[in-house]
């Protein structure tokens, strides 16, 4: 439930900050009346993005019973850290200046009269959506696992980002958007290091299972044996929140280890670097 918590509460809660920031311009631009094809175009990311998990997790619960579960979770984990890659190179590429490109964006759909209304209805719906669909593919593999728990993390985390709103709407909280964009893709690369992480250990199983070697690369690194009550395993309250967030895991594979801290080494490079050529 932790880790569905923390990843539902980080993707809404950035859906929410690009909405407030449209919403905001455009009120001060005078174009009130445009919020509302923004917000209806939201709402009906957030309906589609429910749909899509529906199909995602029905598709690969059937394809665990007709396939392999360790194949699946494999092909989940790596559909999920190519989206996330995307994500983040997209977030390195604009979050520096994220204010700046969505007002450009905004002006751009404005001088299209003819489709005004649809075209900001479609900018809501793109920026929840994009948010939803990492929801989405952040979730397959926790709900395979554990479907009551997840649903309850999730649910918590968007009904927290829905209180917190209230303050940023009302009270008119003012953030730093490119530290946010900053901080939240450094966290985004640890944690597709460790989806990737997680992938790679059930390719290994899959192989493993289909009666094939890897050598040294399926060999394990390191094993720590926790008792599933001890907080820091994987299960334990410390241990999950670490594993969601930088691939946290008591027993590593080298192959696992070569990947996930290669990932990590390249991805906080060239993010570190695009920051610090606009600062």
């Amino acid at each position: 439930m932790i880790a569905s918590f923390i990843i539902s509460f980080r993707e809404a809660f950035e859906a929410l900050l690009i909405t407030v920031i449209i919403i905001g311009y455009l009120k001060k631009t005078g174009r009130s009346l445009l919020v509302k094809p923004v917000v209806a175009g939201g709402i009906t990311a957030v309906v589609s993005s429910i749909v899509l998990g529906i199909i995602v997790h029905v598709v690969f619960s059937i394809a665990i019973e007709t396939i392999n579960k360790a194949l699946v979770e494999f092909i989940s984990a790596f559909i999920a850290v190519l989206v996330l890659t995307s994500v983040i190179y997209w977030m390195t590429i604009k979050g520096p200046r994220i204010r700046h490109e969505i007002e450009r964006e905004i002006e751009s759909r404005v001088r299209r009269r003819r489709s005004l209304y649809l075209g900001m209805a479609t900018l809501g719906f793109i920026v929840v959506f994009r948010e939803g669909v990492e929801t989405v593919l952040f979730m397959a593999p926790l709900l395979l696992r554990d479907i009551a728990s997840t649903l309850m993390g999730l649910a918590f985390g968007v009904i927290s980002v829905l209180l917190l709103s209230y303050f940023l709407l009302h009270y008119s909280i003012r953030m730093n958007i490119r530290t946010f964009f900053y901080v939240t893709s450094i966290l985004l690369v640890f944690i597709a290091s460790g989806i990737l992480g997680y992938g790679i250990h059930e390719l290994i199983e899959y192989v493993e299972d289909s009666g094939l070697s890897l050598g040294l690369l399926g060999e394990k690194v390191y094993s720590i044996n926790l008792d599933p009550s001890n907080p820091f395993s994987e299960e334990g309250v410390v241990g999950s929140i670490l594993s969601v967030l930088v691939g946290y895991t008591t027993e590593m594979e080298l192959l696992r280890m070569i990947a996930q801290f290669s990932y990590l080494a390249i991805a906080l490079t060239v993010i570190v670097r695009a920051y610090r050529k606009v600062s």
